[in-house]
């Protein structure tokens, strides 16, 4: 007759936790949180610019006045149509409330990825038969911020129309 707990009949060893085992263990652990660690510093140096806002002290001063102009673009109810074709061609045109073309301005255009200003072109439109128009290098694939600022021709500082547009090329 068989005795219970005889090491001898076939009842499993125990496996004991060593030393060794909980050392390789956690070394294992903290070397993927520092794997993970590197990897996202990484990601987040390569594609941070640099740039947060050109004087935002200054900007901060003057949110009122942006505040304002803001409120006068809307009561002029002015509308802008952009078009950039697969070739680079911009095209846009802005009309007022009575669907006239408003002419006689100057515009600027930036065009950007969201996320960084290493791709970012800059260009001023040229004035065509109440169109604006310019040309650029094809848009890669992917989101594009588009940001048009008008001012009357010949006038510096603030602008009497802006938009941004969010554009998005297929691949």
């Amino acid at each position: 007759m068989a005795r219970t707990g005889d090491p001898c009949m076939g009842r499993p060893r125990e496996r004991r936790l060593t030393g060794r085992q909980v050392l390789a263990v956690m070394l294992v652990f903290l070397g993927v949180v520092f794997a993970v660690n590197a990897a996202m510093i990484y990601a987040a140096l390569s594609t941070y610019s640099g740039g947060v806002a050109a004087e935002p002290y200054r900007m901060g001063l003057h949110y009122n006045d942006r505040i304002l102009a803001e409120e006068r673009q809307r009561l002029r109810d002015w509308r802008e149509a952009l078009t950039i074709a697969p070739d680079g061609r911009i095209t846009l045109a802005i009309s007022g409330a009575d669907a006239e073309p408003i002419g006689n301005l100057s515009v600027d255009v930036a065009i950007g990825r969201p996320s960084t200003n290493r791709e970012d072109v800059k260009l001023r439109l040229v004035a065509e038969a109440g169109r604006y128009r310019g040309q650029i290098a094809p848009l890669p694939p992917g989101a594009w911020i588009v940001a048009l600022e008008a001012r009357s021709a010949g006038a510096d500082g603030e602008p009497i129309f802006r938009a941004r547009k969010r554009l998005w090329v297929a691949p």
